[in-house]
């Protein structure tokens, strides 16, 4: 439940801070008191899209926070709203994002508003609606299912793929064939092209190469003062004197080392000058091998290990074309397998929701008796679709019969306005009552009805409200009688600028409300006399 809702420059609201009771909490006002920015505010710090519009005017930021317990824990979450245009939300002091925040409230607090009439109309929605209603025993199968029709999509999708290149694979095959055979012709090696390309720049240079290379072996091994002689020198004398210092010894060791290091190098440059003898025949080779690849290369605009992954390429493709029937048949048995198997699941699943679907229907019509519509009937039609979707090969659809004698008729094409408001009513007590949603919030869901029915809807609120929260913004009396607790949004202009206010209503000030509402006075006699009869009429006691 929401315990505490405090907001900071919030649209007209420069700073609301107010408790709300455990029970059926009625906000009321005037018109463009500001009821509805107090909606938005909760509903943005609970997930919506934050709108920077809604900073009040010469602030730099909003700030929304509500404290209150979830399955008994702590909560407190809030939500800034800079005039920039970024928003920060947090959970218990961290930062969080608003993918989390939505997936906390899911099971938290349900706002409801007039939108959502609309979402109960639509037999589109019905299917998720009828689901809700118990979706511990249907939803894991629902998962099963959504998971088969996935890899039945995919299974399907390389049949059908496969099936529009046949046509134009079967065209295509003797230019893989050409370009198959012309690669495979040319006998390429991965690393080839550089290796021979060095190997030729070797050739070309290899007088120089020599001379260079005689030059450095002689310098470090021939010569009677050549560079490993003189240093195996230097390194016995240090060697000499290493027991007398650790410096010296490190250096002698380090010159030793060196040594070695430097013949292993001379030998490698003698073993050099030894191969660098080519033939005019072994650069002309080389030289063809290379005109062949840099031909291919510029025809395919490719590297060589590119062209090697292309003929590897064209393999799979002319096996694919040369194997075609075998592979035509094997993709369409594994997509009737999968078929099969959705198909077993989605019966499966259509069970359950059958079974699901008479319970809601069983609990709808009780709730209904509860909300005047005595003989009225409700049934949940299932037919198969078409298709099977995610959500199996049911299409679910709410009928309903509001008056004796009348057939069942979709529930958008029966209704009014105020039978839809009680029929929402219903099912969102019974969704949320399988839903196990702690808050309920219901923003002026009264529209168009009124009298006794108004009585009817307030009565149910607060039977609701007997086992979780409720929060209602309504502008009906009959509804704001049943109120627990009751607070009255005021609107005032100071300089220049405009103030809403929260007010917690004591008994007195709730009658005065009431009679504000029904006559536009609270000073109205008569109008404050019906106030204490309808407060009498509910149970409430009266001041």
């Amino acid at each position: 439940m929401i315990n505490r809702i405090i907001i900071d420059n919030f649209a007209t609201i420069e700073h609301l801070s107010f408790d709300l009771g455990d029970k059926l909490n009625i906000i009321t006002g005037e018109t463009g008191a500001g009821k509805s920015v107090l909606v938005t505010a909760i509903s943005t710090v609970l997930g919506d899209r934050a709108d920077t519009a809604m900073v009040r005017t010469g602030s730099s930021r909003a700030l929304i926070q509500l404290a209150g317990e979830k399955n008994g824990e702590d909560v407190i979450l809030s939500r800034e709203i800079l005039s920039s245009g970024k928003s920060i939300s947090k959970m218990n002091g961290e930062m969080v994002t608003l993918g989390q925040i939505r997936k906390f409230c899911s099971d938290w607090v349900d706002i409801h508003g007039q939108y959502d009439n609309q979402q109960i109309l639509d037999p589109e929605n019905h299917i998720n609606i009828t689901d809700r209603f118990h979706s511990e025993s249907i939803r894991p199968e629902l998962d099963k299912l959504e998971k088969l029709w996935s890899e039945y999509r995919d299974a399907k999708k390389a049949y059908d793929d496969l099936i529009r290149t046949e046509a134009s694979a079967l065209r295509q095959q003797d230019y893989y064939r050409f370009e198959y055979n012309y690669i495979e012709g040319l006998a390429l090696k991965a690393g080839e092209h550089e290796s021979l390309k060095e190997e030729l720049s070797l050739m070309k240079n290899s007088a120089k190469i020599f001379s260079a290379v005689r030059s450095a072996y002689e310098l470090m091994h021939e010569r009677d003062d050549s560079i490993l002689s003189n240093l195996s020198l230097a390194a016995d004398e240090l060697e000499s004197v290493a027991s007398y210092s650790e410096k010296i010894s490190a250096m002698a060791s380090e010159s030793r080392d060196a040594y070695y290091t430097l013949e292993d190098i001379s030998e490698r440059l003698r073993e050099i000058s030894g191969s660098l003898s080519y033939s005019d025949d072994d650069m002309d080779k080389i030289s063809e091998r290379l005109s062949v690849i840099e031909d291919a290369v510029r025809k395919y605009h490719m590297s060589v290990e590119e062209i090697i992954a292309y003929k590897d390429e064209l393999a799979e493709k002319l096996k694919v074309i040369e194997n075609f029937d075998s592979e035509k048949a094997r993709l369409a048995e594994d997509a009737k397998r999968k078929y099969t198997l959705l198909e077993d699941q989605a019966s499966h699943v259509s069970e359950i929701r059958h079974i699901i679907a008479g319970r809601l229907e069983s609990a709808v019509m009780n709730e209904l008796r509860d909300l005047d519509f005595a003989n009225s009937e409700f049934n949940i039609r299932i037919e198969r679709a078409d298709e099977i979707s995610p959500l199996g090969f049911d299409k679910v659809e709410f009928m309903i019969s509001t008056n004796p004698g009348e057939p069942l008729m979709p529930l958008a094409r029966i209704a009014s306005g105020g039978e839809i408001s009680r029929i929402m009513l219903a099912f969102k007590h019974i969704i949320g009552s399988s839903d196990n949603v702690e808050t309920m919030i219901f923003d002026e869901i009264d529209t168009g009805i009124s009298g006794r029915t108004a009585l009817t809807v307030g009565r149910k609120m607060s039977e609701i409200a007997e086992h979780r929260q409720i929060i209602s913004v309504t502008h009906l009396p009959q509804i704001a009688a049943y109120g627990s607790d009751n607070y009255l949004i005021t609107k005032s202009i100071s300089d220049e600028k405009t103030h809403t206010d929260i007010e917690h209503l004591d008994p007195e000030g709730k009658i005065r409300m009431l009679a504000t509402l029904f006559s536009g006075s609270d000073e109205n006699e008569s109008a404050i006399k019906a106030a204490r009869e309808l407060i009498g009429s509910t149970g409430a006691t009266q001041p």
